[in-house]
């Protein structure tokens, strides 16, 4: 059974999710669009989609609601239905071009890369470039995708284009070569890491430098600056030192690492959630339950699908098939497209 670790949603939701929920559209948005949004942000996609089925029948923003169905979509993991809705709201967005169209486009390129149509993907990207051709994450993301197909050249084009507009921006040429060595191309990736690193060594921070090397997958070297940046009150620090660790093979310190943040910052899902995954790696199941569970008790997680998801997995390890099943149905209904989960349905069915 595959684990999902800490929820990274696709660049672009990072960049543009913030919720548009003023000003826009033709008619009048009301309680029921709002309430919608605010399931979205609660994790509370089911219960969304019933609001923004009110909103409809209440004469609400169109626009607003066809965006907010796309959204729930997609974290009802329905992406088809989202590109739909996405497509749908355009048709509301009027002859300007405004932030929404930019924000849809966004939002249309994820769930095409869902579905593994990147070429649409691409020409959605390509579409937003025509209209900003300074837009660093658009190249980012559409080179990530000409990856996808085999367009290597392509990619490093796109990739070269964001680094040059954004020169400064760690994160960025970390992804980068993320997505090199996702590729197969990993030498390369960690190639523009070593370069940076030559060219940048002094005015990196010990953290910056601790995750390059992480990255580069030299995990000593890693370490030692992570060591060194180590802060007990930032969640980023402590987990890239956890997971160094756990690479490492050192479960027990890791599990410390993240004990000694949790212990000062227990509203920390991110934190909880990778303890549970390094329980379960060392094979303590039921701390592992545990850390899943508490986790899912912080309000607004914003992970309430990986943890349901962890917390299967967990209780499935513990042996209690019976509880396994109960929770896998829950989750089913929550999250009726993840062929994982329904995959493992079906063994769960066996046990």
């Amino acid at each position: 059974m595959k684990l999902k670790g800490s929820i990274k949603k696709t660049a672009c939701l990072i960049v543009l999710g913030t919720l548009f929920l003023s000003g826009c559209g033709n008619g009048k948005q009301g309680e029921f669009t709002q309430a919608g949004y605010d399931s979205i942000e609660n994790s509370q996609y089911s219960q969304a989609m019933e609001s923004f089925n009110r909103a409809q029948e209440n004469g609400e923003d169109e626009l607003m609601i066809a965006r907010g169905r796309g959204i729930a979509s997609y974290y009802l993991m329905d992406y088809h239905a989202a590109v739909d809705y996405y497509h749908e709201s355009m048709t509301y967005t009027g002859s300007n071009v405004t932030d929404m169209d930019y924000d849809l486009n966004f939002y249309l390129a994820a769930a095409y890369e869902k579905l593994d149509e990147y070429e649409n993907a691409i020409a959605t990207y390509t579409a937003i470039l025509n209209l900003s051709d300074k837009d660093v994450m658009a190249y980012y993301l559409r080179g990530t995708d000409h990856l996808k197909v085999g367009e290597h050249d392509e990619a490093i084009e796109d990739f070269e284009k964001a680094l040059t507009l954004d020169p400064n921006n760690y994160d960025l040429r970390i992804e980068v070569a993320g997505r090199l060595s996702e590729n197969y191309y990993e030498e390369e990736g960690i190639k523009y890491l070593q370069n940076f690193l030559v060219d940048n060594e002094k005015k990196l921070s010990s953290f910056d430098k601790g995750r390059i090397y992480y990255y580069m997958g030299d995990l000593d070297n890693a370490k030692v600056y992570l060591e060194d940046a180590r802060d007990d009150d930032d969640q980023n620090t402590v987990l890239f030192l956890g997971k160094t660790y756990e690479k490492l093979g050192d479960y027990n310190y890791a599990a410390s690492v993240y004990d000694n943040f949790l212990k000062r910052h227990p509203e920390s899902a991110v934190i909880y959630n990778q303890m549970g995954l390094c329980k379960l790696e060392s094979g303590d199941y039921e701390a592992a339950l545990n850390a899943f569970v508490s986790a899912k008790n912080i309000e607004n997680n914003g992970l309430e699908q990986t943890l349901s998801y962890n917390e299967i997995v967990a209780t499935e390890y513990l042996g209690d098939f019976k509880k396994a099943k109960n929770l896998m149905a829950s989750y089913l209904t929550s999250y009726p497209d993840d062929d994982a989960a329904k995959k493992e349905n079906v063994f769960l069915s066996t046990r």
